[in-house]
């Protein structure tokens, strides 16, 4: 996860596809990690900054047949942002059994205002809109931020916000605006993220 804001362009959300002789063995072995897309300008960075890694991953939109994926060993889950409100009477879903997968799941965004809804959390549309950096405070064991600064500059883009943390969730993290900025259910594998950690600018000065 990025943390720290380093350069980007507008060129940052290009598709990026590694070269096949540089996939790591979890491709080898079936293994595989995929996104699914929510309308998010920032998707194909999710991929990019996954494949960064050297972990093979797979974009495919919200409502995707998962029986096309039935012999791919997928490794985890990651729920990209997208520009709809989970209050909105046509808001894109997920069928409630996919939660019930073995496998991590990672929601950035709107995929974690959708996993705090599923889950009996309370959103509201936020006194202020957050767009732009913001500073990230990391609260109580971290959770998934362990060996992460305790204090990051993040990029969040959002509208909505979680007032009532979901059941069986722990908070993780907050932001100067935002109570509930990163979140976690660590006996389902469920993590969620307000802020966009695909996106990195540049901080003048620093």
């Amino acid at each position: 996860m990025r943390t720290s804001l380093t350069a980007t362009t507008p060129s940052a959300t290009t598709p990026s596809s590694p070269a096949p002789n540089k996939r790591s063995h979890i491709s080898h072995a079936g293994e595989m990690i995929l996104i699914l897309d929510f309308g998010s300008q920032f998707t194909q960075l999710i991929a990019r900054r996954v494949r960064d890694a050297h972990v093979y991953c797979e974009i495919a939109p919200f409502n995707v047949d998962l029986s096309r994926y039935a012999k791919c060993n997928i490794k985890g889950y990651v729920l990209s942002g997208g520009p709809s409100s989970v209050s909105d009477p046509d808001a894109p879903r997920l069928p409630k059994s996919f939660f019930e997968t073995s496998a991590p799941i990672l929601g950035i965004c709107y995929g974690m205002q959708l996993m705090a809804d599923e889950f009996g959390g309370k959103l509201a549309q936020s006194d202020m809109r957050e767009y732009g950096r913001a500073h990230f405070e990391v609260a109580g064991n971290g959770g998934i931020f362990s060996g992460i600064p305790h204090k990051s500059v993040v990029w969040a883009s959002h509208g909505d916000s979680i007032v009532k943390l979901p059941d069986g969730f722990t908070l993780n993290g907050s932001t100067d605006t935002l109570k509930v900025a990163a979140m976690s259910d660590v006996a389902h594998k469920r993590y969620g993220i307000q802020f966009h950690p695909e996106v990195a600018h540049t901080v003048e000065g620093k």
